[in-house]
C-alpha cells in the first residue's frame, strides 16, 4: 500500500456483506487450493473499500486465501477443511491496540489493587482492607483513582490515607498515570517536605503554607519511585506468569495486537514465548527515547523483528493531561487561572530529542494532549522534516486530545498521525469544561475533523489507564458519552462522533499502518495473515439502532494466523 493511500482513504466508503459474489478485488478463486478454514454467513467489515462485499472468508497456510459469497467459497472446502458458519455474527480484522502500556496492565488485572471508577469512600475502604492483611510497614500501592468520581471531585490529600494507613506507606496513581496520592509516611520516606523544589516539568501540590498535600505530578512522581518496604498483599491477586495472562486476557477481549510500551528486556521475553508456542498477540513494542544512543550503537533498527515481535517507535513525552491539569495549553485552566500545564522538556530539548530520532530513520510517538503540547510537537517535526526531508517515517501524536483548527491540515501536511483513544474523551468529558471551558473543549477528540480531511488515525485504550475492552472504544467513537452514566444524552460534542465503520477502520487498518503493517494486517483481504475478531452479533446494526448493547456484545472468537486462540465455546 503506497504511502499516500493513507491521507485519500475515505473510510465511509466501507462496505459490508450483502455479497455479490467472489470474484473481488481480492483475487479469483484458484479452486486448485483448498482452504485451511472457512468462515461462512457471516457479516464482513473488511477495513478497505476496494474488496467487494462478502460474507465468508477463506484461510490457507495462515493467510487470507479469498473472500467472497458463501456459495462461492464454499468450492474451496476440502476433506480437512474446518467449516465454521457464523450464522450472522460479525467478522473484523483481528483489532490492534495502538497505545497501551502491556505489561503494567497485565499486572493491573492479575496483582495490582485497582480502584478504577470508586468514590473516596470505597478507595479508602479498599486501602484498610490492604492494610489489614499485608505485612507491617508493608508499601500499598493502588492504581486508577480518578477525582471526577468523587463527590466534590476534589483532589484528595494526605490525611485522607493517614486515617486508614497510619503505619503503612501508601501510594496511590491516579487513572492517567500522571499524579500520585501520598499519605504522610509515603511522603516522609521519600523526603518530600515544605523545602522540597519542584523538579523540571514535575509539581509537588501543596497546601496555602507550602506543605505537601501528597499530590505528586509529572515528574515529581520520580521522587517517590525510591522508598523500599515489606511487599504488600493485594486482595484476590491472581498467580501465575503475568505477560502470558494478559495475552489470554487480551485474545479473550477480541484483541490480535497491541503497540505497547516496553524494553527491549521485554523483546526478549516475547521472543521466548514465541519460541514455546506461547505468543498468541502480535507486539509493536516501543521505548523510550533516553536509550536512543544505545539502540544506535547495537544496530536496534525500527520495525526490526517479525510479525509476532518487533521494535516500534521512539516514544517522547511533551507534556501531561487535563485530568491532572498539566497539559501544556496556550490559555490557562479555569480552575487555575496561574498554570498553563506543563512542558516536561524544554522546547529547545523537545526539538532535539525529535531531530535526532528522525535523522537517524525512527519514528517517534511523542505524547502530546494540550494544545500547546500538540502545536509544538508539529513545530518539532516540521523543523526536523526540513533539516533531513521527510523520509516517511509516519510520526505519530500520542494522545493528540485537544487540536486547534490551525494544526489539524498539519497532520497530513506532515504525514504525521494522530493516535487517539476514544474513551479518554468518555472518561474526560465528566472534567473537561470544568478544566478549560467549552469553547477550548471543542477542540478535543476530534475523530469526524481529523476524519473529514482524510487524516487515517490510530485507536487504542492506553490501558490500564483505561480499560483494555475495544468494545467500549467502539462504543465511545459512536456515542461519545459517558459509560458509566450515559451522559450527555446527545453525545458530548456530538459532530464529532463517527460511524462503526471508521472506528473499526481505525482499530484496524489505522492502527496497522501507524505501526508499519498494513501490507499484512488490518484489513481483510486476499493474501494477508488470517487475523479475524469475532463477534457474536451484527454490529453494524446494533450501531445503528442499539448502540449501548456494543459494550456487552460478546466476542464470539479470536484468530490470529488462521489458528482460533480464543472461543466462547470452548474457552480454548
Amino acid at each position: 500500500m503506497k504511502n499516500y493511500l493513507i491521507f485519500t482513504f475515505i473510510v465511509t466508503t466501507i462496505i459490508v456483506a450483502g455479497c455479490t459474489g467472489g470474484d473481488s478485488a481480492s483475487g479469483k478463486i484458484d479452486e486448485k487450493i483448498l482452504a485451511d478454514l472457512l468462515l461462512t454467513n457471516a457479516v464482513v467489515i473488511t477495513s478497505n473499500s476496494s474488496v467487494s462485499p462478502c460474507d465468508a472468508v477463506a484461510v490457507k497456510d495462515g493467510r487470507i486465501l479469498s473472500t467472497g459469497t458463501t456459495e462461492d467459497l464454499m468450492t474451496l472446502k476440502g476433506p480437512d477443511t474446518e467449516v465454521l458458519d457464523m450464522n450472522g455474527k460479525t467478522i473484523l480484522p483481528g483489532l490492534h491496540d495502538a497505545h497501551v502500556h502491556f505489561e503494567s496492565g497485565a499486572k493491573a488485572v492479575t496483582q495490582n489493587l485497582s480502584v478504577r471508577f470508586m468514590n473516596l469512600e470505597q478507595i479508602l475502604a479498599k486501602i484498610e482492607e490492604a492494610v489489614r492483611i499485608s505485612p507491617k510497614g508493608a508499601i500499598i500501592y493502588a492504581y486508577h483513582f480518578n477525582h471526577a468520581y468523587f463527590k466534590d471531585k476534589k483532589w484528595p490529600d494526605r490525611f485522607q490515607l493517614d486515617k486508614v494507613a497510619p503505619g503503612n506507606p501508601v501510594i496511590v496513581t491516579r487513572v492517567d498515570g500522571h499524579s500520585v496520592w501520598l499519605n504522610s509516611v509515603a511522603l516522609k520516606m521519600a523526603g518530600i517536605s515544605k523545602d522540597t523544589p519542584d523538579p523540571q516539568g514535575g509539581e509537588i501540590q501543596r497546601f496555602e503554607d507550602g506543605t505537601p498535600t501528597g499530590i505528586l505530578k509529572e515528574t515529581a512522581e520520580e521522587l517517590v519511585k525510591n522508598i523500599a518496604g515489606p511487599k504488600m498483599n493485594v486482595p484476590g491477586a491472581a498467580g501465575g506468569n503475568i505477560l502470558e495472562e494478559g495475552i489470554k486476557y487480551a485474545n479473550r477481549l477480541g484483541l490480535t495486537s497491541v503497540t505497547t510500551s516496553g524494553t527491549l528486556d521485554l523483546i526478549d521475553r516475547l521472543n521466548r514465548l514465541k519460541s514455546e508456542g506461547k505468543l498468541t498477540l502480535r507486539f509493536n513494542v516501543w521505548l523510550p527515547i533516553e536509550g536512543i544512543q544505545e539502540y544506535l550503537d547495537k544496530g536496534i533498527v525500527m520495525n526490526q523483528g517479525d510479525n509476532m515481535v518487533k521494535v516500534s517507535f521512539l516514544k517522547i513525552f511533551c507534556d501531561g493531561t487535563i485530568g491532572s491539569a498539566t497539559a501544556a495549553m496556550f490559555e490557562p485552566f479555569n480552575h487555575r487561572p496561574d498554570s498553563k500545564g506543563l512542558l516536561i522538556h524544554p522546547v529547545e530539548e523537545l526539538d532535539a530529542l525529535i531531530a535526532k530520532a528522525h535523522q537517524n530513520n525512527w519514528q517517534v510517538g511523542v505524547h502530546a494532549i494540550g494544545n500547546r503540547g500538540v502545536h509544538l510537537v508539529l513545530n518539532a517535526v516540521e523543523k526536523a522534516q526540513q533539516k533531513y526531508g521527510k523520509k516517511g517515517l509516519r510520526h505519530r501524536i500520542e494522545h493528540s486530545q485537544f487540536v486547534r483548527d490551525v494544526d489539524l491540515p498539519r497532520y497530513k501536511d506532515l504525514e504525521m498521525m494522530p493516535s487517539m483513544q476514544p474513551t479518554h474523551c468518555t472518561t474526560d468529558l465528566l472534567v473537561v469544561e470544568d478544566r478549560i471551558g467549552s469553547d477550548r473543549a471543542r477542540q478535543g477528540y476530534r475523530w469526524n475533523s481529523f476524519t473529514k480531511k482524510g487524516i487515517m488515525l490510530a485507536f487504542g485504550s492506553d490501558w490500564p489507564v483505561e480499560p483494555l475492552d475495544p468494545r467500549r472504544g467502539l462504543y465511545s467513537a459512536v456515542e461519545r458519552k459517558n459509560i458509566q452514566n450515559g451522559t450527555p444524552e446527545q453525545g458530548w460534542f456530538p459532530e464529532e462522533q463517527i460511524s462503526i465503520y471508521d472506528a473499526v477502520t481505525y482499530f484496524t487498518l489505522g492502527s496497522a499502518y501507524a505501526s508499519f503493517t498494513e501490507q499484512n494486517l488490518g484489513s481483510i483481504e486476499k493474501g494477508k495473515l488470517a487475523d479475524f475478531t469475532v463477534f457474536d452479533g451484527d454490529l453494524p446494526a446494533m450501531a445503528e439502532t442499539r448502540k449501548k448493547e456494543i459494550l456487552s456484545m460478546p466476542v464470539f472468537m479470536t484468530i490470529v494466523n488462521g489458528k482460533i486462540v480464543y472461543s466462547a465455546q470452548t474457552q480454548k
